[in-house]
């Protein structure tokens, strides 16, 4: 079975719900970045992410941010070997 995402190694998110702050890894699918949350997965924007109450108080990236045009954060690249 094929895993649908994708570790970000390197690469975590501080999100902020209700006044509390918590570290989330990252993970890319489909050329989006996600972060962990709860038992499933939340995407990335540069205004937030999908869950309104939940914020971005911080990222740390192992790669160049880039968003697309409606603002979503795209996820790295991956580099191929022949």
């Amino acid at each position: 079975m094929t895993a649908l995402f994708t570790i970000l190694p390197d690469s975590f998110a501080i999100l902020r719900s209700s006044g509390v702050y918590r570290q989330a890894k990252l993970f890319s699918r489909v050329g989006f970045v996600y972060a962990a949350h709860g038992s499933g997965f939340i995407r990335l924007s540069r205004s937030g992410t999908t869950i309104p109450k939940v914020s971005i108080a911080d990222l740390v990236l192992d790669f160049t941010p880039a968003y697309n045009n409606v603002g979503w954060l795209i996820a790295p690249t991956q580099e191929t070997t022949p």
